[in-house]
């Protein structure tokens, strides 16, 4: 029940940090990107903030998959 909920919470996660990458990347290259009409330093101080939320997120799959290890070799 715990590894799945955390599973979960990671995965969606990683899924808002991926759509947020996207959205900023196609923001940095729309027509009005390109021809200097917005500001670039707000998707990209955005890029890094969504990249360490899939880095964070994957980092609770990670230790989620070691609680459930450790939870494993205690019952055997």
């Amino acid at each position: 029940m715990i590894d799945t909920t955390l599973l979960t919470i990671a995965q969606s996660g990683m899924q808002t940090g991926y759509n947020g990458l996207k959205k900023n990347a196609l923001n940095l290259a729309s027509k009005e990107a390109m021809q200097g009409n917005t500001d670039p330093i707000t998707d990209l101080v955005a890029m890094k903030m969504n990249k360490y939320q899939v880095l964070a997120s994957g980092k609770v799959i990670e230790t989620a998959d070691e609680l459930l290890g450790s939870l494993l070799d205690k019952k055997v």
